[in-house]
């Protein structure tokens, strides 16, 4: 059990880095352009934050995990390529499209941050839009998915079976987005993004899957938003779930690996 505790370490480590990296930032970013507004400052406070904590987590993930890479982190190409890849991608956005929709059904929304997120978007210049697709959708799915599914899953599957190593990692996922409906709706991206790196014996589909993502949640949030009517999220949770179960059926075609 020794790989558990010190993965557990690690984890505590790396939230505390999160946190610390990110105050510092926004700390530097008042002190370089004086006293800012979460709301009017919103962009550069996003552009300073993020890239704050996705590199703490790549350098977290490195230094934690070892040589090679190839093995601590499964950074390498896998099992899952080239018409696969396009089948995890696409269950990947349709699961995102699902959740979000859920939250508007049941009332509660995706939450602070992610509102916050959005309306940064809707706000920003097409420079900023840019900037954002390079530092949200793309350095932060890096940093999340290296730590989380590279590091982290990796180190649990040494010990543990593949669904006991998803679930822990998806939860600690979930647990370092803060917020209760942001946590949900991360746990419940961390166990696809789970299935998928043990599907594929690789950290990168799932990667990929991250990186577009967040990069269509961010260009989307810019130039339309998200539907509020009831009918029209009811009707794209009907339409995307089948296309979630379509990736996981596919899936499950592949044979689980041995651990390692």
């Amino acid at each position: 059990m020794r790989p558990v505790w010190t993965a557990l370490l690690v984890y505590f480590v790396a939230v505390v880095a999160v946190l610390s990296l990110q105050l510092a930032a926004v700390t530097a970013l008042v002190g370089w352009r004086g006293a800012i507004e979460v709301e009017h400052d919103a962009l550069a406070t996003l552009l300073t934050g993020v890239p704050a904590s996705s590199l703490a987590l790549i350098g977290i993930a490195f230094l934690a995990g070892g040589r090679p890479p190839s093995l601590t982190l499964r950074l390498c190409w896998g099992r899952i390529v080239g018409r696969g890849l396009a089948i995890v991608v696409l269950g990947t956005l349709a699961l995102s499209q699902a959740l979000e929709s859920l939250t508007i059904l049941l009332g509660v929304g995706p939450g602070p941050a992610l509102d916050w997120i959005a309306r940064t978007m809707a706000d920003a210049p097409p420079i900023g839009v840019l900037l954002a697709v390079v530092v949200v959708g793309v350095l932060a799915p890096i940093g999340e998915e290296l730590f989380f599914r590279g590091y982290l899953q990796t180190r649990l599957r040494r010990v543990w079976s593949a669904g006991p190593a998803i679930m822990v990692t998806a939860l600690a996922f979930g647990v370092i987005h803060g917020e209760p409906v942001h946590g949900l709706l991360a746990f419940a991206l961390g166990l696809y993004l789970g299935l998928v790196t043990e599907r594929a014996e690789s950290v990168m589909p799932a990667m990929i899957c991250h990186a577009a993502n967040n990069s269509v949640s961010v260009v989307l949030s810019a130039w339309m938003g998200s539907p509020e009517s009831l009918g029209a999220n009811a009707a794209t949770f009907l339409l995307s779930a089948p296309v979630v179960a379509a990736a996981i059926w596919w899936m499950s075609r592949l044979p689980w690996p041995q651990p390692a």
